[in-house]
């Protein structure tokens, strides 16, 4: 028998209202003997007001092709479909823009029959789903979005060497094999013609094995290796009467060879020739050992138009992109090219340049005769000017960061015609002016961009493939991205099923509800559109793909650009500085508000609040400058965090009324993900949580108290006065994902004081909060002491286990780790804890009916074709 599941309703509520104001959220996995599956619907109630936290990952669309290469802490690089048990840590790009190691905390895998192939200026190629984020100087981007020329980040640098060390004349013997050996045919041969060359080699024989020598082959310039005394093998048979007899005899393999073929290297050709794993585990000292061996083979150094340039040349693809990936653990880019041969045979050509000379140089080298051109090369070095063109920052920057005077600017880093340096804006700057710029006008964005770990790739291949292909993802807790094939990628997550049950009520009873999303990744705005792309799998929860008519607010300093650019937005968004506390503004600055700085800024808000009047920003930092009380150092350091709060661009003297974000009926996305690149951007997001939290919490306990009257006057007056149907004031629902950033475990920020207030006493005047974090490790205690309804998906890391384990409660017969390891192990799988009827339900979350930029709770197989199909719906809309 099939029934109505109905979460966070007490039986009293049930009997009183049924299933109205419930959203459905997915189905009850029930188990019958070995056999799982779904059956009866869940609900949950939305009429009243709850606290929910949703933890683990809800999983994603947004996935990379198996054999994706992910470099490990040891040196190893990993196909990431091999990754699932792999306990090793991987890297990232942190918030500062610097490539660091971090742990794993999931692994997912999907079958897909759509994927994006993308092929970059220095060669590297990276296959993934349409919709995976690639970061851009304006932040993360579906690949799908992105154009030919776009410019996305990938590392410039991945500092990892092992502690597997190898003897010095193994390293040198596999390095000058791969590059200049022939191994087949029952040969070892070696060619070259550079003397010093050929005694390295033929020392590191002689200490791999004296019973190995070197003979000429064909040539001057071939060398075949060859043992001294010939070791032969004699055969021994048995005959049919059982008895031992002596065959014929045949020479064993040399030495050289079964170590060759323990690498499986023996028989490999120039077209598929490779550097065995065990290279990539070397330290850094023996890594470049192996590459100046390598390079003074096959590699060359030359001078073209005054500038210095080193390149390397491979027919095997695989080992041209290994060699390009290990130059990246010295800091150094290099570009791959494709080259005719004798414009006959394809072959690929990796050069160096720029900067990335001297580091070759410095760190690696040349061995033999090259050796005395690289000499020349560091000796002119010092005279070369540098092309800085080969090493930019995408002109986008300027989008997001302008000198407030250009010519002073211009004066400061000593340009003859200071207002030149307005021209910068049309095209990509170099990274040492953008540094200069940064300097001069003590900007920490610019100085981020400048001294970041990122070499910003060009797009010039985008190629869709079609086809049968298993898609992988990762979870890396607070940073949320990794890197695969050299590129970084983006981890990715989802809630947005909840916001689309609330959007989708029933009139009567949404027009009493508002919904405000805080949109910190840019992708919320998807709800404007259907979700095509699952029609087939939302049409089997009798539902039908529909947009929803959310309202999108952007800063307003960022509004125009995305108006301009097609971005979807409706109003711009600000604050007024008004609204903003001292508290605030020392917890958003990281200052005391006990010290000198924390003393003035409290000091001037309270003056210029005792004029009840609103002010801009550039009226608080002139009051500041004018301050006569602190000295010198105080104010410039006030001053300096004011400035830097201006350039966000989201304070105004009259700000954005808050009745225009919080209307009956309405579903609103704040869309603060303009910030995510920026050095303060999780600062700015608690700034205007904080201030959206506490003002809601007033404006809504003086709307309760109202409410309460009216019901009480109406219960007195029963017969001569009408109870309204539609609030005053709606009752509100605030939707924050990472949650742990805003209301963390450890420490404050801006929006810690006003989210707990909500969590402790929001209930009472009807504001409810949908928490979400895939570390609930790392959020405050009393969001899960305050929860009364939890969704648990999958968890791996002991901390949050144990974390969420404060929820246990009596009436949960098990423990939390075996009732989320007993759930079915697709995406969407999730167990929710009900305080209000003290139960515990396994489910699988319903999909989404909009399109979903930030992807779906549950594993869907595309069909061929779908892609056109569905833009084709799209533009119908």
């Amino acid at each position: 028998m099939v029934f109505d599941v109905i979460i966070g309703r007490s039986k009293h509520d049930l009997e009183k209202y049924g299933k109205e104001g419930t959203i459905l959220v997915g189905k009850q996995y029930v188990k019958m003997g070995q056999t799982t599956s779904l059956s009866n619907p869940v609900y949950m109630d939305v009429a009243g007001a709850h606290v929910v936290f949703i933890v683990g990952k809800r999983g994603s669309g947004k996935c990379l092709h198996g054999d994706s290469l992910i470099t490990l802490d040891n040196g190893s690089q990993v196909r990431i479909k091999d990754l699932e048990e792999n306990q090793n840590n991987i890297f990232t790009l942190d918030h500062n823009f610097k490539i660091k190691e971090k742990s794993k905390s999931h692994f997912y895998k999907r079958p897909v029959n759509k994927l994006l192939e993308l092929k970059l200026r220095t060669g590297k190629t990276i296959k993934l789903t349409p919709e995976h984020p690639l970061l851009t100087v304006k932040g993360w981007v579906p690949a799908e979005k992105l154009n030919l020329g776009a410019r996305i980040a990938t590392p410039r640098k991945v500092e990892v060497f092992g502690n597997n060390s190898m003897k010095e004349n193994a390293i040198k013997l596999l390095a000058y094999l791969i590059a200049e050996g022939h191994l087949g045919n029952g040969f070892v041969l070696f060619s070259n013609q550079d003397k010093k060359i050929v005694e390295d080699f033929k020392s590191s024989i002689k200490d791999f094995d004296s019973n190995l020598t070197i003979k000429n082959h064909s040539s001057e310039s071939d060398y075949r290796v060859v043992e001294n005394k010939q070791r032969t093998t004699l055969l021994v048979k048995r005959n049919k009467q059982g008895q031992f007899t002596t065959g014929s005899k045949f020479e064993q393999k040399s030495s050289i060879r079964n170590w060759l073929e323990t690498f499986n290297l023996y028989g490999t050709t120039s077209l598929n020739k490779f550097i065995p794993k065990e290279i990539f585990n070397l330290p850094k000292h023996q890594l470049s050992l192996f590459l100046n061996r390598l390079f003074s083979c096959d590699g060359t150094i030359y001078q073209k138009a005054n500038h210095w340039f080193v390149s390397y040349c491979s027919s095997s693809n695989q080992l041209i992109s290994q060699v390009q990936h290990l130059l990246l653990r010295f800091g150094i880019v290099a570009k791959i090219r494709k080259k005719l041969i004798k414009n006959k045979f394809e072959s690929n050509e990796l050069e160096i340049y720029g900067e990335g000379v001297e580091k070759y140089l410095q760190e690696i080298g040349f061995y033999g005769k090259k050796e005395e051109r690289a000499a020349l090369a560091i000796k002119e070095a010092i005279k070369i000017v540098r092309n800085p063109n080969v090493d930019t920052i995408p002109k986008e920057i300027w989008g997001l960061y302008k000198p407030d005077n250009w010519a002073e600017t211009g004066r400061k880093i000593g340009y003859a015609h200071p207002k030149a340096l307005r021209e910068s804006i049309h095209y990509s700057p170099s990274r040492q002016k953008v540094l200069q710029i940064a300097k001069a006008d003590e900007s920490d964005l610019l100085s981020k961009f400048a001294n970041s770990d990122i070499f910003w790739d060009e797009i010039i291949s985008l190629n869709y493939l079609e086809g049968d292909f298993e898609v992988y993802d990762l979870t890396i807790p607070e940073t949320h991205n990794f890197i695969a094939n050299d590129v970084i990628v983006h981890n990715s997550y989802t809630m947005g099923a909840i916001a689309e049950g609330l959007a989708d009520l029933p009139l009567e009873i949404k027009q009493n509800l508002s919904i405000v999303i805080l949109d910190t990744m840019g992708i919320y705005w998807t709800m404007k559109y259907p979700n095509f792309q699952d029609a087939e799998l939302v049409k089997k929860w009798n539902m039908e793909p529909k947009p929803l008519d959310i309202k999108i607010y952007t800063p307003s300093g960022f509004y125009y650009k995305y108006k301009e650019e097609g971005i979807p937005t409706d109003f711009p968004f600000s604050i007024r500085p008004i609204d903003v506390d001292p508290h605030d503004w020392c917890t958003a600055f990281n200052l005391d508000p006990n010290s000198a700085a924390g003393v003035l800024i409290t000091r001037v808000i309270q003056e210029l609040t005792k004029k009840k009047e609103s002010y801009s920003m550039d009226e608080l930092i002139d009051l500041v400058k004018k301050d006569q009380e602190s000295d010198k150092v105080t104010i410039s350091v006030v001053v300096n965090e004011f400035q830097k709060a201006n350039g966000w661009e989201i304070f105004s003297k009259e700000g954005t009324p808050l009745k225009d974000i919080i209307a009956g009926g309405q579903v609103t996305v704040l869309d603060v993900s303009p910030y995510a690149t920026m050095a303060s951007g999780w600062e700015i997001k608690a700034l205007v949580v904080g201030l959206i939290a506490r003002t809601l919490f007033n404006q809504r306990m003086l709307a309760r108290k109202t409410e309460e009257f009216k019901s009480v006057d109406a219960a007195m007056h029963y017969f001569s006065k009408e109870v309204k149907e539609k609030m005053d004031e709606p009752l509100v629902w605030i939707a924050i994902d990472e949650a742990h950033e805003l209301l963390p475990h450890d420490g404050k920020t801006a929006a810690s004081d006003a989210l707990i207030t909500i969590l402790r006493e929001g209930r009472q005047p009807g504001i409810s909060l949908i928490l979400a974090s895939q570390q609930p490790g790392k959020i405050h205690t009393d969001v899960m002491t305050q929860s009364d309804t939890v969704i648990s998906h999958r968890l791996t890391a002991r901390m949050d286990v144990d974390a969420l384990s404060m929820l246990t409660q009596s009436y949960m017969r098990q423990g939390l780790e075996r009732e989320v390891d007993l759930l079915p192990r697709v995406k969407g799988a999730a167990v929710i804890f009900d305080d209000a009827n003290e139960r515990i339900f396994p489910v699988q979350m319903r999909p989404r009916f909009t399109w979903h930029g930030g992807g779906s709770p549950i594993a869907i197989k595309e069909k061929k074709g779908f892609h056109s199909d569905i833009l084709k719906k799209l533009k119908e809309l």
